[in-house]
């Protein structure tokens, strides 16, 4: 029996490990959703300075969007366990006592793809910032 350990270590050590490291991340990401999601929020680009995505080059119809990151748990318990994230209307913004809860809004410092519209005497002007 020894002699078969000794032959065999590699095969015995790696396969319980292998099986422990994916029962351990089955609980991890399937059983207590432990792990962030991040997603677009609306953004009032009257107000903030929010990305901007255009869906072709002459940007007739711009999308100004924020990054929300939130614990899943906490996105599960406020939209539900079968809920979409898209159809969730209290996944859209984040409450002030909520910590689990981040709303990232555009650095034009970091990425150029940021609008802040200024209004203007009744016209809307775009600007970077």
């Amino acid at each position: 029996m020894v002699l078969h350990l000794k032959k065999y270590f590699l095969l015995y050590t790696l396969v319980p490990l292998l099986i422990l490291t994916v029962a351990a991340s089955y609980f991890r990401f399937m059983v207590s959703y432990d792990y962030l999601v991040s997603y677009e929020g609306d953004c009032d680009a009257f107000s903030q300075s929010c990305f901007l995505y255009c869906e072709d080059d002459e940007c007739t119809e711009p999308l100004y969007y924020s990054i929300i990151e939130r614990d899943a748990s906490a996105l599960r318990s406020i939209c539900g366990a079968n809920a979409d994230i898209l159809n969730c209307e209290a996944a859209s913004t984040c409450q002030p006592n909520d910590r689990s809860c981040s709303v990232t809004y555009c650095d034009a410092t970091i990425d150029d793809n940021c609008e802040y519209v200024q209004p203007t005497n009744g016209a809307v002007k775009i600007s970077d910032s």
